[in-house]
Order: C-alpha cells, then sequence, then structure tokens
C-alpha cells in the first residue's frame, strides 16, 4: 500500500461522535456530543484507521474517505462513518462543504439537502432543514458506489417536535401507520408493556464513578434511540482506490466486481471485505460498547435505526428479545411484525423496536415475558430474577493472569450479570475480520441492566470492571484524552 497521494489523518478507534443541530432538543440524554446549532462544517478528506485486529503484531489498518466536522468551530473526533447527526423536525443549520481530495465529491441526504458536485479544493454552502423525521442516511452519491462504500457516509436522525394527533405519544414518525401508533400508545400501560413509553424517562444521570445497583439510582434516559449503521471494508481495494490517478474517479463497475465476486485467496490476495462494522466498530468494541448495543432495563422500550451503507446484505438477529419492524425505508411499516431476524439490504433503512421485555425463555405464568409471578425451580426457588446465576463468575473468581508487565496479577472472574445477549449477522462471512478471527465482526448485542417491573430488582450486580465501561452510557464520560468525546460546547439541550 503506497497511500503517497497527501498526509492523511491517522484513526484508532475512537468511536462515532454524535452532533446535535439543536440547542432545544430536548430529552435527548447524550451528554458528550457537539452542539451544532450555528454552523456545521464539513471537510471531505481522507484517513488511515485501525481496524478491529490491530496490535502491536498484527498491522490492521486500512484507508478511507471520510466526512470530518467541526460543530461551532469545534473539532469533532473523525471517523469513518461520519459523526451521528441528531436533529428536532423543523430545525436549520448552516452547512459548509470543502472538497479536501483530488476529484469532486458531495453531501447528499435524500430529499432534504444536495450538494451537487464539489470540485477538488471548493467549498459549497447552504442551509438543511430536518423537515422529514426518522433516520437518514447522509453520503456522497457521485460515481456510485465508489465514493459511499470508500466511506463518504453517515445518520442522521430526526425526532419530531409533537406526537401525532390528540392523545397518542410519540412515535419516530411523522405518520405513523395505525397499528405502530397503538404500539408506542401501549408502551408503559400496565396491562400490556409495564414500566416506561419511548418518551418517557426517569430518575438523573448517575454520577460518573456511581455503581447504580449499589446506589439504587433508577435513571432510564427518554426517546432511547440507537443507530446501526452498517459497512463493509476491503483494505486492498479502498488503498487501490485512494493510489488511483489524482482527479480521475475510479471504474464503478469494477469497484463493485472486485468487491462483490473476487475469488478466493488463501493469502489475503482478495479485494473482497475483510471488515464489517457497526458505526465503525466490530466484534467487542462494538458488543461492549453502550452507543452501541442497547443497555437498559425491562419495562424501557428502546428504537434502533439501522442503515446499511454498503454492497453486503445483512440478516441482524437479536437474542433475548423479539422486535417489532416499524419502519421501512422511511415509511410507518403497516404491519410492524415482531420476529427475531430481518433482512437489510444495501442502502436500506430498517427500524427494530425492542421492547425491553422479560426474555420469553422464562417459564411464567402465561411465559411470554409479561411480568407475571415465576414458576418455581425443583427447590422452590424462582426462577427470575435469576439471583443465583448472578453470584456465578466465569471462569471462577481466583483465576488470574498477568498484566502487560508480566508480574502483576489480574483477575479474570466475570460475574454473570447483568444479562448480555447478543445481535449478530446471519450473513455468517461479516462474523469474521481480516479473513478470519470469529466474532470480531458485525456484532452487537441487547444487556437487561435490570427490571423497572420487579420490585427490589431495579438493577442487576454490577462489579467494577463492567460500570467503568457503563458509566458512558448515554454520554457520562469523565474520560479525557484526544480519543475522549468531549461535552458539547453550549447549553445542554
Amino acid at each position: 500500500m503506497n497511500m503517497k497521494r497527501r498526509d492523511f489523518l491517522k484513526l484508532s478507534a475512537a468511536g462515532v461522535a454524535t452532533v446535535i443541530l439543536s440547542s432545544k432538543l430536548p430529552g435527548l440524554g447524550v451528554t458528550n456530543a457537539f452542539a451544532a446549532d450555528q454552523t456545521l462544517e464539513v471537510f471531505i478528506t481522507d484517513a488511515l484507521k485501525e481496524m478491529v485486529t490491530h496490535n502491536e503484531v498484527n498491522e490492521a489498518e486500512c484507508y478511507f474517505w471520510i466526512y470530518k466536522m467541526k460543530a461551532n468551530g469545534v473539532d469533532v473526533p473523525p471517523d469513518c462513518p461520519g459523526p451521528t447527526i441528531v436533529a428536532l423536525k423543523g430545525d436549520t443549520i448552516h452547512i459548509r462543504i470543502k472538497n479536501e481530495l483530488d476529484e469532486a465529491h458531495s453531501f447528499f441526504i435524500p430529499g432534504l439537502f444536495d450538494s451537487g458536485p464539489i470540485a477538488p479544493g471548493n467549498t459549497y454552502e447552504a442551509d438543511l432543514v430536518a423537515s422529514v423525521s426518522g433516520s437518514h442516511l447522509y453520503y456522497d452519491r457521485l460515481n456510485a458506489p465508489v465514493n459511499r462504500v470508500m466511506g463518504l457516509h453517515g445518520a442522521l436522525v430526526v425526532r419530531p417536535a409533537a406526537p401525532t394527533g390528540l392523545g397518542n405519544k410519540f412515535t419516530p414518525y411523522d405518520s405513523p401507520s395505525t397499528h405502530v401508533q397503538n404500539l408506542f400508545n401501549e408502551f408503559g400501560s400496565a396491562d400490556c408493556w409495564p414500566g416506561l413509553s419511548w418518551e418517557q424517562g426517569a430518575g438523573t444521570p448517575p454520577d460518573p464513578e456511581e455503581n447504580p445497583y449499589l446506589t439504587g439510582n433508577s435513571y432510564a434516559p427518554p426517546f432511547r434511540t440507537y443507530v446501526w449503521l452498517t459497512h463493509q471494508a476491503s483494505p486492498r481495494l479502498f488503498a487501490e482506490v485512494g493510489d488511483y490517478t489524482p482527479g480521475l474517479d475510479y471504474p464503478a463497475q469494477e469497484f463493485t466486481d472486485k468487491f462483490l465476486r473476487s475469488p478466493f485467496s488463501a493469502t489475503r490476495q482478495s479485494y473482497n471485505p475483510e471488515y464489517f462494522t457497526i458505526n465503525g466498530q466490530s466484534g467487542f468494541f462494538s458488543h461492549f460498547s453502550p452507543s452501541i448495543t442497547p443497555m437498559g432495563r425491562i419495562g424501557e422500550p428502546c428504537v434502533v435505526h439501522i442503515l446499511n451503507a454498503g454492497l453486503w446484505t445483512h440478516s441482524m438477529h437479536l437474542h433475548a428479545n423479539h422486535f417489532f419492524v416499524t419502519g421501512l425505508n422511511g415509511v410507518s411499516n403497516p404491519n410492524p411484525i415482531w420476529v427475531d431476524v430481518y433482512t437489510v439490504k444495501p442502502m436500506d433503512r430498517i427500524d427494530y423496536v425492542i421492547p425491553f421485555m422479560r426474555p420469553p425463555s422464562i417459564p411464567c405464568a402465561r411465559s411470554i415475558g409479561m411480568p407475571d409471578a415465576p414458576l418455581l425451580t425443583a427447590g422452590g426457588n424462582p426462577v427470575y430474577p435469576p439471583v443465583q446465576e448472578f453470584e456465578v463468575h466465569m471462569p471462577a473468581l481466583g483465576t488470574t493472569a498477568f498484566a502487560q508487565d508480566g508480574v502483576t496479577p489480574v483477575e479474570l472472574g466475570q460475574r454473570m450479570s447483568p444479562l448480555c445477549y447478543p445481535m449478530h449477522d446471519h450473513s455468517e462471512p461479516s462474523q469474521t475480520a481480516q479473513g478470519g478471527n470469529y466474532n470480531c465482526g458485525l456484532i452487537s448485542g441487547m444487556y437487561v441492566l435490570g427490571d423497572r417491573n420487579t420490585p427490589g430488582h431495579m438493577n442487576f450486580p454490577m462489579d467494577e470492571d463492567f460500570r467503568m465501561m457503563y458509566r458512558n452510557v448515554r454520554g457520562i464520560s469523565g474520560v479525557s484524552g484526544e480519543r475522549a468525546t468531549l461535552p458539547a460546547p453550549g447549553p445542554r439541550p
């Protein structure tokens, strides 16, 4: 890989930042975001990113084209994909876009924004009006699909400013179907979905050093929303595009053929994708990220916006709960089917609604995950909550290994609490990385941190190592350094 065209950014696995386009967006629950209620600057540039398998003895880097941004003049940590942009319907933001690459590029949101071709070195300015609620893909639509798949894409989420119709609860849509509206109206109802409605929060955010299990903190953000932006990356092909003659477009059909139909190579000389990401992360780094993996209590439903910016088809399968498919490519689903896997094709935008009910495998009076009295074990103990299992550690406590210094022992035993379930892709090659390394691919999950509907079990046990990660949920960070996402400037939403 030569990549001698320019000095490009070098990225580590920092994760995708959030840009908030509104100073009046209520109840987002995110504090490690960047406010851009004045101007959003976008720089079309390139970067070299360390991928999931990169370490001291294995170089695993990939070249990308990226949208690098400044929000109100403050640098947003760059990554591929671009930052997740969040807005309230009706917001208007001024966008300034500069193309720092050698060929024409664009910034396009179907139905909302179109910069048209921006020549190398040129700048385009216009206002973006967030006029349609739901999830949107922003991307470069020139020389399709090359520019988009090379990394020029990101997610925009627009939330409605008010519910639709008198007496209705919020949904993510401007025109929800009857069944979708009925579903959201039932969230929080004692007879069907006890707990919180989607728009309803509770409590106050815990202190960065607070363990909610020990303090009893019952915080839950309102409008619980996640984004799963999927992508696939081919280091060999992307490097070839980067080394292509400056000013000329890499042939789109040749790119597609190599990406999808390159012959297998046992020595990794193929052009097929080697990395499969959600929000730019893979494996442990996506599964254990509170900004990617939904983490909540029974009775705290959430929305997951799924967008596929790549060329592969995915089948996203969730354990623990079935989900409702409520949105299909910008349209509220007339029949929000309740399933555990659903196909997401290239350029699809699919919405899952996870009810955060008890896993239906827990035996109770109705045995469908409802908060009924649990059945009893042969020893006469309730089968739920699994309090005995919460005290189990794998491997057993006392199992240690040495830290990097070769001297300090580190405890390896992990408590089986909270309850952690996977989300994985049934398109199995996407579960790998760099030609192998199973479980380093496109995975996320669903973590059950407690039960809002079971007295005495608001929060399940949480050890210190898990709490150190969980404190980052919804932006409670307290972490500094160049890889951290800093608090948004100006007033909090």
